[in-house]
């Protein structure tokens, strides 16, 4: 991959672009990924267009930073503007102006960039916000209030920041407890938000009675859960054997960890195992991970 971008960019040596490299794509497995799609497609280095993978673009920048005369910045997929940062929909990037996404605004219908969503999920452009002017915080100390009526307002303003550091999603996560409040005692699995199962295990880290940290929506196990799965939120086991596959090289059934040059899964014992990750230790001579 050095000597591919060196054969373009004259004005580098090697030790720069190997560390503009090892900034974007530190890891061995993010480094083959690159490698394979700047040789799939080596003229995006010197016209920047994609489709192409973020560390592609990530790369470009960071070798234009570094002083690169004959690199192009990554272009915009719809205007061709040359972009010191990426926004990127898919495989393309994009300027400012043109990822912006417009939809017809809720209250007034006008085609408008998407400044936010009401409580139904619908667009709304900047100029119609939706008119909730209440303190989220408020909202949601009331409905653990009525959980525990000693709740200390100090204590739930804490775990709301925390779990929605943001005004605009802590007004999302009062509207989701108002519409259910009984996601705060059992139902936490059916969180439509993933700072519902945060905010319950601060409340009943900080002793608020009444709440019930939320079980697993597949295995019922009372562990820690994040991402949904079928429609509920899972744990982290449920998540690996929801995405288990016949590993490419050992055919062992197992939640793959990367994917080969010809898009086959591969396992984490495979990777692990591979000459390619293997290095020699400069004090022992022993290879290994």
């Amino acid at each position: 991959m050095v000597a591919l971008i060196a054969g373009v960019e004259h004005g580098l040596d090697r030790d720069a672009i190997r560390a503009a490299v090892t900034a974007v794509a530190g890891g061995r497995a993010k480094q083959r990924r690159l490698a394979l799609a700047l040789a799939g497609r080596p003229a995006v280095l010197s016209d920047g267009r994609p489709p192409a993978p973020r560390a592609v673009g990530d790369l470009l920048i960071a070798l234009v930073r570094a002083g690169a005369a004959e690199i192009s910045p990554p272009a915009c997929a719809q205007c061709g503007k040359a972009l010191r940062t990426l926004q990127r929909r898919g495989e393309d990037w994009y300027c400012s102006v043109c990822s912006q996404v417009r939809e017809p605004c809720a209250a007034c219908g006008g085609l408008r960039r998407v400044s936010s969503r009401d409580r139904a999920g619908r667009p709304r452009c900047g100029e119609c916000p939706d008119g909730d002017g209440r303190d989220p915080v408020d909202v949601i100390h009331g409905i653990v209030c009525a959980l525990d009526p000693a709740a200390a307002r100090e204590a739930v303003a804490d775990a709301v920041l925390r779990s929605a550091p943001r005004l605009s999603y802590q007004q999302k996560l009062a509207w989701a407890l108002e519409e259910n409040p009984a996601l705060l005692t059992g139902d936490g699995h059916l969180a439509p938000l993933r700072a519902v199962p945060r905010l319950i295990e601060m409340l009943d880290d900080a002793g608020v009675a009444g709440v019930v940290r939320p079980s697993c929506g597949r295995c019922g196990r009372a562990v820690r859960i994040d991402k949904p799965l079928d429609g509920v939120r899972a744990c982290r086991a449920c998540i690996a054997r929801s995405r288990a596959k016949p590993c490419g090289r050992c055919g062992a059934v197992r939640e793959p960890v990367t994917r080969d040059g010809q898009g086959q899964p591969v396992c984490a014992n495979c990777m692990i195992s591979d000459p390619v990750n293997l290095e020699v230790c400069v004090s022992c001579g022993r290879g290994g991970w």
